[in-house]
């Protein structure tokens, strides 16, 4: 009977070690193929599109102002003043109150409360900066220009100066040649005037002495 019930106990321990290692080889079987069936959506995710309200104003890459008028954007032929005073050209300049002026670029756009956006429909704050940004830049331009016609007026002056001074001293060495040459030919012809009298006294005194003779 004992060796009946100790069977038993060791029958049963095997059944169990046999069903664990089996729950154990399906769970992991079943996290291998749920880690193989993940995957990863690396597309980017498309923006929503800008919803438009009537009176909105854009400028299109044809260049020109349309108006969003029931759900369609129609060309603007005129002037058109917001809200807030503020006037919107057909070539997209806007002028406010104050006088500051900006362009609207291609697919910003401006509400009837004159605040502007850009072409995803995010809000702009500093829509008005691009005045401040412009003067800026024409400053920026406008003092390099002047710094470099300075320097070539600086330069042309210089060159100026050297070419003077270089015409100066080919004069002056010309001078001095015409001066040397001057001298000898004054020289050659005293010498000259001097043979030539010494040949006039001799033959005087040949003729003064064939008349004595």
């Amino acid at each position: 009977m004992k060796r009946f019930l100790g069977a038993a106990v060791l029958a049963a321990a095997f059944i169990a070690c046999n069903s664990s290692e089996t729950k154990t080889g399906d769970a992991s079987a079943d996290s291998a193929s749920t880690s193989a069936n993940v995957v990863v959506d690396s597309t980017p995710a498309t923006p929503p599109p800008v919803q438009y309200a009537e009176g909105d104003i854009t400028k299109k890459d044809d260049g020109k102002v349309y108006v969003y008028t029931n759900g369609n954007w129609v060309a603007a032929d005129k002037e058109i003043k917001l809200d807030n005073g503020t006037v919107i050209k057909p070539n997209g300049e806007v002028k406010n109150k104050e006088g500051k002026t900006v362009t609207l670029g291609d697919g910003e756009y401006v509400n009837r409360s004159g605040n502007f956006f850009d072409k995803t429909g995010a809000a702009v704050s500093n829509a008005w900066d691009k005045t401040k940004e412009g003067v800026s830049d024409a400053a920026t331009a406008t003092k390099g220009g002047v710094e470099k016609a300075a320097d070539a007026t600086k330069t042309g002056v210089e060159k100026g100066i050297d070419a003077t001074k270089n015409a100066a001293h080919k004069t002056g060495e010309a001078v001095d040649k015409g001066v040397d040459a001057t001298k000898d030919a004054a020289h050659k012809t005293g010498d000259a005037i001097k043979k030539g009298a010494k040949k006039i006294g001799e033959k005087t005194k040949d003729v003064i002495n064939d008349i004595k003779n």
